[in-house]
């Protein structure tokens, strides 16, 4: 085979894989579609945030199915923030569950209190999304 046919026969494979898996895709349920969108992005390391992160370990506490959490934050960006956790700790801890967090705001010496939801859960804690930019925020005591 020459490399001319090689390349059509193997573009040729490369879209019925493609058409194949998008067909299987669009009858996934939208929850399963969503989960397999942020595995495949954690995997890949795809970036979607609009905030960078930055290393922060800070102590946090946190509200989470009316249980209360004491955690250390990983890193932080004005959008969310990650806390570090073992996974027997976030037993329960579900995607879309509404957080309560109090920590330290890394610009002030002033606490936060500020709502979010839980947006992964992995072996090695919790990411949270904040309901509103932690920039625009009212520190508070």
């Amino acid at each position: 085979m020459n490399e001319s046919a090689f390349k059509v026969n193997n573009q040729a494979n490369i879209s019925a894989v493609t058409a194949r898996l998008f067909g299987l895709i669009l009858k996934l349920p939208l929850e399963e579609r969503q989960k397999m969108l942020a595995s495949l992005e954690a995997r890949y390391g795809v970036a979607r945030r609009e905030h960078s992160r930055k290393d922060y370990f800070m102590t946090v506490q946190y509200v989470v199915n009316e249980r209360l959490y004491d955690g250390f934050i990983r890193n932080i960006s004005p959008s969310g923030i990650f806390i570090e956790a073992a996974r027997q700790e976030t037993r329960g801890i579900e995607t879309d569950d509404p957080v309560i967090l109090t920590f330290k705001h890394p610009e002030f010496s002033d606490h936060v209190k500020i709502t979010g939801d839980v947006v992964r859960v992995n072996e090695n804690g919790i990411g949270v999304n904040f309901h509103q930019l932690l920039t625009d925020f009212p520190a508070t005591a």
